[in-house]
C-alpha cells in the first residue's frame, strides 16, 4: 500500500470518527471507540506524512485525496 493510500484512509477515518466521538460525548455514551478510530486515523496520518520522501505540502494534499478516489473508481 503506498503512501498516498495511507493518508486517504486516515483522512477518511479522522472525518467520520470526530463526529462519532462527539456524539458519544453528547449522549452520556462511551468514546472508546470512537477515541480509537481517532487514534488509528491520527496515526496513519502521521506515518504517510512522515515516512513519504519529500513529504507532503498543504497543497498536496486535495490532489493526492482526489487521485485516490479516481483510482478506487477507475
Amino acid at each position: 500500500m503506498d503512501f498516498d493510500a495511507i493518508l486517504t484512509i486516515g483522512i477518511v477515518l479522522a472525518t467520520f470518527s470526530v463526529p462519532a466521538f462527539l456524539s458519544a460525548m453528547a449522549d452520556g455514551r462511551s468514546t472508546r471507540a470512537s477515541a480509537l478510530c481517532i487514534l488509528l486515523a491520527g496515526s496513519a496520518m502521521v506515518y504517510a506524512l512522515s515516512q513519504k520522501p519529500g513529504g507532503y505540502t498543504g497543497q498536496d494534499i486535495p490532489e493526492v485525496v482526489i487521485n485516490q478516489i479516481a483510482r478506487l473508481i477507475r
